[in-house]
């Protein structure tokens, strides 16, 4: 936020309020790696390799697994900042803040001047107690991109606790959720122009005179670049794509699968959408929703498209919504004939899933809407013999199996 402005005066305007192996990203640092699909630490726990100071002089220290801000009486706003610039991306991170000082976290962010002394401007995800925290502010940049009749006070961030952010910038959208609820959704064209790639920043907001000293607390940050994934689906036509199905672009960019008047079953192998292009290692990135009962899968490796079930690897869509038991290999993100999920993830009908899978070698790694659910070395399994290499594809189960698809994306890891 802006320079030396108490959390009161911050608020000035504010509408009243009632695998195994990771991709790593080409870093001006080494970033510890992340567990799998993509995520990859932004903080080593041992030091602040990596990081750099902009403006102030608050203090940055490690203690254990945090990063701990410290306010420094008469400073500006202090920031500490990646070396490495990120464009699209998801960051998690968990914080803590005492209650008297509110701060933030700097995406797509820059420097006046582009020196380390020039003024930090750029979008801000907001932490604070004071209902606005997870929306979005101009740092030096405008003031609030939430607009203000969206911004309403909401209690999902818990005072004196560690709140788990997660956000996500592709494009021009900026969406951030807090401990699991979605609080922010923005569209902002402009900001995506003036700021289209940037560092990340942990704030410590400047204090008034005679206040003090406050301290704001991140840990487990965590950071999966997307700005390499190539779009599967272009949201207009099936280019790319070869079926006999019915698949049907939509006008909001999505894809829907509508089996016509009598095609029942999942045996109808040529209905399935595939990929023209082969596939070995990767990470595919795809959202979907289903109507109640709803049955598909996403397939992968399929080394012949007439013989999917036997030539390829099947990752399960179903609707199994609030059921707790749901955790076979049949179920919704489960690996049919092979692995069952760890956790029932499924989203409500209706509702958009995501699906992240990573297959590297014979390691698969598939997280369900945020939550890693599968785990698995191929070579042990029943699938040992499938081929490491095959086409990507999207099953059609026949009537009334009416699913959309959308952001279908795919890094490959070779």
């Amino acid at each position: 936020m802006q320079q030396i402005k108490s959390l009161h005066s911050k608020s000035l305007g504010f509408k009243h309020l009632s695998l195994s192996i990771v991709v790593l990203l080409a870093s001006s640092f080494s970033p510890t790696q992340a567990s799998d699909l993509g995520w990859v630490n932004l903080f080593n726990e041992k030091n602040l390799e990596g990081w750099t100071q902009k403006n102030g002089t608050a203090t940055y220290r490690v203690e254990g697994d945090m990063i701990v801000g410290k306010t420094n009486e008469g400073s500006p706003n202090s920031f500490l900042c990646t070396d490495q610039l990120y464009s699209d991306f998801e960051l998690k991170f968990e914080v803590k803040v005492d209650d008297e000082l509110n701060s933030g976290v700097q995406i797509r962010s820059q420097t006046t001047d582009g020196t380390n002394a020039g003024r930090v401007n750029g979008p801000q995800v907001e932490i604070a107690i004071n209902g606005s925290a997870g929306y979005i502010y101009g740092e030096s940049a405008g003031g609030w991109m939430t607009p203000d009749d969206i911004r309403h006070n909401h209690t999902h961030f818990q005072p004196g606790e560690w709140n788990a952010y997660h956000v996500k910038a592709v494009g021009a959208r900026i969406m951030v959720w807090i401990n699991g609820q979605l609080v922010s959704d923005l569209v902002d064209q402009a900001k995506l122009e003036s700021h289209p790639k940037g560092f990340i920043g942990l704030q410590v907001h400047g204090i008034g005179q005679g206040t003090g000293p406050y301290e704001v607390r991140w840990r487990n940050l965590k950071l999966r670049d997307l700005s390499n994934f190539q779009s599967l689906y272009n949201g207009r036509n099936l280019e790319g794509w070869t079926t006999k199905g019915n698949w049907i672009a939509q006008a909001d960019g999505s894809l829907l699968i509508q089996p016509r008047e009598g095609e029942n079953g999942w045996q109808r192998y040529d209905a399935y959408i595939w990929t023209q292009k082969q596939y070995k290692d990767f990470i595919l990135d795809l959202e979907y929703s289903y109507p109640p009962g709803g049955n598909s899968g996403v397939f992968f490796r399929v080394g012949d498209t007439s013989d999917p079930v036997a030539q390829g690897i099947e990752a399960q869509i179903l609707d199994t919504f609030g059921d707790p038991s749901a955790i076979g290999a049949h179920d919704h993100g489960g690996v049919i004939s092979t692995v069952g999920p760890t956790k029932n993830m499924s989203a409500a009908p209706h509702q958009w899933n995501r699906m992240v899978v990573q297959c590297v070698g014979s390691q698969l790694a598939i997280e369900l809407n945020d939550e890693k659910v599968v785990d698995v070395d191929l070579s042990e399994t029943t699938v040992k013999d499938r081929p490491l290499t095959g086409y990507i594809g999207l099953q059609d189960h026949g009537q009334p199996n009416n699913l959309r698809f959308r952001n279908i994306r795919v890094l490959e890891l070779e």
